[in-house]
């Protein structure tokens, strides 16, 4: 890991307090599941390839039983 230093506006620190407080998260851990979010594809770019063409042929279709199920198939991308 490196080592970094960010200035942030007053909301962003409550907001980051709020949630850490919360989900008994630190406020690194916080961060770095938000950078990871925005900016790093835990898909490749073969796999979403894969899974256009797939739709494309309606093909590879999954169905959930809920929403939360999709949801957490989702966040396991």
């Amino acid at each position: 890991m490196t080592r970094m230093q960010i200035l942030l506006e007053k909301k962003e620190v409550q907001a980051l307090r709020r949630t850490a407080k919360a989900s008994g998260k630190s406020y690194s851990q916080l961060v770095r599941e938000a950078i990871d979010t925005v900016y790093t594809s835990r898909v490749s770019e073969h796999e979403i390839a894969r899974m256009a063409g797939e739709a494309k042929r309606g093909t590879g279709i999954k169905k959930f039983k809920d929403s939360k199920s999709f949801l957490r198939y989702l966040w396991n991308l």
